[in-house]
């Protein structure tokens, strides 16, 4: 069977960069199944590199002794070989194998001790952790089961002790909501944190409702995702807000920094849709927060992620208030971003944190007058075409390209270039033909003004 080259390349990246076999990414790639249509590059290579860390983070613990005997670690062992060659359903036997082998292990006794208990329970999770690395909504659904399992069987142990696994259960239904843009699994996901938090005080056990309000959040802001309804982005922020009102950091300070970042997302995107500087100012100071509550050194991936997520929100208050000062500090953010980004590591994500850096600098031209910050902006949107490909990834070709085509638009204007003007022109022309053969007429329209303003700049300079 042939693979797209493009594919190609990803399945070679994501396995150098994680340490994963290429069959495991195989293996991923086939619980997929047939999609219609050309593939999305940029969404495979995140999803593999997600699947590929569950992966590794599971083998670690299936590769620790555990002091039960040696044929149940043998058993746990060859579930991270299969699971190490992509062979997801060899490894959930041979998890079933251990359990069973945990609980034959107290045969003869009047009752399963607690601790041979949540030896089952973290087994049975493990087979729910298996079941989520096939990148399927009905293998999602049968993890959430596992976790259910995990959480009844721990809960038997003692009380209280299955609230981890119930909160994996939740967060399986809402990667359902979030992988496949289905409602119905932050529903699912939601009534059941709204059934657990019934049962947590938020004084006596502040930590476990903190980290059940913070999911609650989580999934009603991923349903704004797919429906885009205001109100459910105000809902998450007042959950987040009242969170930290009874969370302290020293309680739990990965927690808090959490909380604090999903805030300032959630800020952000309520900012830049009300247009309001005060709220998008707020999603700064809340970044600025998960960002000191965290080491980079402990954390690199998070506080890089908050850097991207701190630059966006700069970038967007810069557009509205503090101007130069907030934009500069987007850029400062961005550059930041690319010392872990590193193109070849995670060229699409490098090309596009290049991409932002070139609308930062497009912004922040409108602030001098020398053209040197314009020409430093065409020059990010170029590097951000080198690997934003139009056959790989055409819809974010187009938005590159159409705003590089601004930014060489302004630049023409400056230097009363007629010839770029021209290829600005002719370039937002072939972007908006192209949005509009992907079916984003939205966004197609929306630089058509643009467009326009191209063409009365070239009708000036012809008359000069």
């Amino acid at each position: 069977m042939s693979i797209d080259p493009n594919l190609s390349a990803i399945l070679a990246r994501v396995s150098r960069r994680e340490g994963v076999s290429p069959a495991l990414l195989l293996g991923v790639l086939a619980s997929m199944g047939q999609a219609s249509g050309k593939p999305d590059f940029s969404r495979i290579e995140h999803d593999l590199l997600r699947k590929a860390g569950e992966s590794q983070a599971l083998r670690a613990r299936l590769s620790k002794p555990s002091g039960i005997d040696a044929e149940f670690d043998r058993l746990r062992i060859l579930a991270a070989a299969a699971l190490a060659e992509g062979r997801f359903a060899e490894a959930d036997r041979a998890l079933a194998q251990a359990e069973q082998r945990n609980l034959d292990s107290s045969a003869g006794h009047d009752k399963i001790s607690p601790e041979r208990l949540l030896a089952a329970a973290a087994g049975r999770a493990d087979r729910g952790t298996v079941a989520m690395l096939r990148l399927h909504p009905q293998a999602y659904r049968d993890g959430a089961e596992r976790f259910a399992e995990a959480a009844l069987i721990a809960n038997s142990a003692g009380a209280g002790q299955g609230h981890a696994y119930s909160l994996r259960q939740a967060d399986a239904l809402a990667r359902i909501g979030a992988d496949f843009r289905d409602r119905t699994g932050f529903t699912a996901a939601i009534t059941q944190l709204r059934a657990m938090l019934a049962k947590l005080d938020n004084f006596d056990q502040t930590v476990p409702w903190a980290e059940t309000q913070l999911r609650l959040a989580r999934s009603l802001t991923g349903i704004w995702h797919l429906e885009g309804d205001p109100a459910l982005l105000r809902d998450s922020a007042a959950i987040y807000r009242a969170t930290l009102e009874d969370l302290r950091q020293e309680h739990a300070p990965g927690l808090w920094a959490g909380i604090q970042s999903r805030l300032g997302e959630v800020l952000a995107r309520l900012g830049e849709r009300e247009d309001d500087a005060a709220l998008l100012e707020d999603s700064v100071t809340a970044f600025k927060a998960a960002l000191s509550g965290m080491k980079r050194a402990e954390m690199p991936r998070e506080w890089t992620r908050l850097q991207c997520e701190l630059g966006k929100a700069y970038v967007a208050l810069g557009l509205r208030a503090h101007g130069a000062l907030a934009l500069e500090a987007a850029v400062n953010c961005f550059k930041f971003v690319l010392d872990d980004w590193t193109r070849e590591s995670v060229p699409l994500d490098w090309a596009a944190v290049q991409d932002r850096i070139g609308f930062a600098l497009f912004a922040l031209a409108a602030h001098y007058r020398e053209p040197v910050v314009l020409e430093e902006a065409v020059a990010a949107f170029d590097a951000a075409l080198e690997e934003r490909r139009r056959d790989m990834v055409p819809g974010l070709w187009a938005e590159t390209t159409a705003g590089r085509a601004v930014a060489l638009s302004q630049l023409a204007s400056r230097l009363s270039d007629r010839a770029l003007a021209e290829k600005a022109a002719a370039d937002l022309m072939v972007a908006i033909e192209t949005f509009r053969a992907l079916g984003q007429a939205a966004v197609a329209k929306r630089f058509e003004p643009r467009l326009v303003e191209a063409g009365t700049l070239i009708q000036q300079l012809r008359k000069n």
